[in-house]
């Protein structure tokens, strides 16, 4: 698809409704998609680049208009926690440091992976310690085979 094509006018009220509560299904029914449509346009729509580049630029004028940033948010959160919590308001206080929390991300799962090879041999390249480790390579390398003689005969 053309990522310069214009949205058709159904396409741009998607966009305009999706803004509103961001339910994909709910925006194309107020689009005028019937409810048996609704759910797999809503798909293919924010699988378009053209689309989510307009949610996006949408969002944006949104945000400008409400004269609101990140760091302004952050902001007025913290002074609401502090705020709550001196009055005693302790249920508030705690949903804005969840906020808080959320978007620095601490409470996501995290996975640490951590792989520890212990050396069989020695750590040091003391021509000791190197030859200790030939001879226990030796052991290990060495089938152990039982020499039978051939001749058995007296």
């Amino acid at each position: 698809m053309d990522k310069n094509k214009p949205l058709t006018g159904r396409q741009e009220l998607f966009c305009q409704e999706y803004i509103k509560d961001l339910n994909s299904k709910a925006a194309a029914k107020r689009a005028g998609y019937s409810d048996k449509v609704a759910d797999a346009k809503s798909y293919q729509f924010l699988k378009m680049d053209r689309i989510r580049d307009r949610v996006a630029e949408l969002k944006q004028d949104s945000m400008r208009r409400l004269q609101l940033d990140a760091d302004d948010i952050l902001r007025r959160l913290v002074r609401i926690a502090d705020a709550t919590e001196q009055e005693g308001d302790y249920s508030a206080a705690i949903r804005s440091l969840e906020l808080l929390g959320k978007h620095k991300a601490l409470w996501t799962d995290k996975t640490v992976n951590e792989t520890t090879i212990m050396n069989a041999f020695a750590s040091g390249n003391s021509e000791e310690d190197i030859q200790r480790d030939v001879e226990r390579l030796k052991r290990i390398a060495t089938p152990k085979l039982k020499v039978v003689s051939g001749d058995k005969k007296k």
